[in-house]
């Protein structure tokens, strides 16, 4: 039996999950199993992944949705510790060891969570982070309330016994967006987190400059992660929505700044457009798309070059 279930939910990921794949078989850490759980692809995944054949299991189902696709997965693995890694996402060799050893020194630890580096959706390094000074420890139950702490699917390694009490990820929940926050306040409530303080994962943005996701339902996910909160706790977690509302657009003003700042005015000006687009109502949006049609020492000297910039995403 293996220590560790990986459990990788995909649709139509044939541009990333090969990658993906090989960053688990480097792990340093090797008592683990994977399955790959193919939640409808209508690409070349299935064709990707016959090529892993004999180093996975896989699941080919109907899309269902991400919550589906990773309850699936764990209904068929053996593992006492369970891992969410996304098809488009990457862990560094020594993310399983590092967080396996902090669920192991803890029999009161639930979850295991780490740091981690950001892309865009070709892989190339943005120099931001999710994780700020305030958010750079374990969470409470009452932090997880109060804001949008940064803990991504990727990053995570639990316990299957809390897993189990937790009911798996809620299948209402059909696309991305709310079904791992709501997962982690429930898990919460069953044990203490443990932070892991290194960048163990490589996490993609993964709208910019070429999408890699279909489109989200984020309204109606959030209209019901809102009823879910509501009902179990009683407790407003609209300001979590704001937050997560916000993330795209920030990451996406991020890389507009940084290439503006190297002098590449048709990728600030695109990620501007596409910032745009998230938040419409707001007028630095503007501002910033326009600069990109000035000479760049004038753009320049209007401000907000990535090296005044913050360094976290907040």
């Amino acid at each position: 039996m293996p220590q560790v279930s990986v459990i990788i939910p995909v649709f139509n990921a044939a541009a990333t999950v090969a990658e993906t794949i090989e960053s688990v078989l480097r792990q340093t850490f090797e008592d683990y199993e994977i399955i790959v759980v193919d939640d409808g692809s209508t690409d070349r995944t299935s064709q990707v992944l016959g090529r892993y054949q004999d180093r996975i299991q896989m699941i080919r189902r109907p899309n269902g949705g991400i919550s589906a696709a990773r309850n699936s997965g764990v209904a068929v693995s053996r593992g006492e510790y369970l891992a969410f890694l996304d098809g488009d996402d990457l862990w560094v060799p020594d993310f399983l060891a590092r967080t396996v050893a902090a669920l192991e020194a803890d029999p009161n630890c639930v979850m295991a969570f780490t740091d981690l580096v950001i892309v865009d959706s070709e892989g190339r390094e943005l120099k931001t982070s999710l994780v700020g000074d305030r958010v750079e420890r374990a969470p409470t139950l009452e932090d997880l309330f109060a804001r949008l702490w940064p803990i991504m699917p990727s990053a995570v390694l639990m316990r299957r016994s809390a897993f189990d009490q937790c009911g798996g990820f809620s299948e209402e929940f059909r696309s991305y967006g709310y079904e791992d926050v709501y997962m982690w306040m429930r898990a919460r409530e069953l044990g203490t987190f443990a932070y892991v303080a290194e960048r163990l994962v490589v996490w993609r943005f993964s709208l910019f400059p070429k999408p890699l996701k279909r489109g989200r339902k984020e309204r109606e996910a959030a209209r019901l992660f809102e009823r879910l909160a509501r009902e179990r706790w009683n407790v407003d977690v609209m300001g979590l929505i704001r937050a997560r509302e916000r993330a795209p657009r920030t990451i996406l003003g991020y890389i507009g700044l940084k290439a503006l700042d190297e002098g590449d005015r048709a990728t600030a000006r695109e990620a501007f457009g596409r910032a745009l687009r998230f938040d419409p109502l707001r007028a630095r949006n503007y501002l910033r798309y326009a600069r990109t049609y000035l000479p760049l020492s004038v753009a320049r000297a209007l401000g907000g070059r990535t090296s005044r910039a913050s360094k976290h995403v907040e």
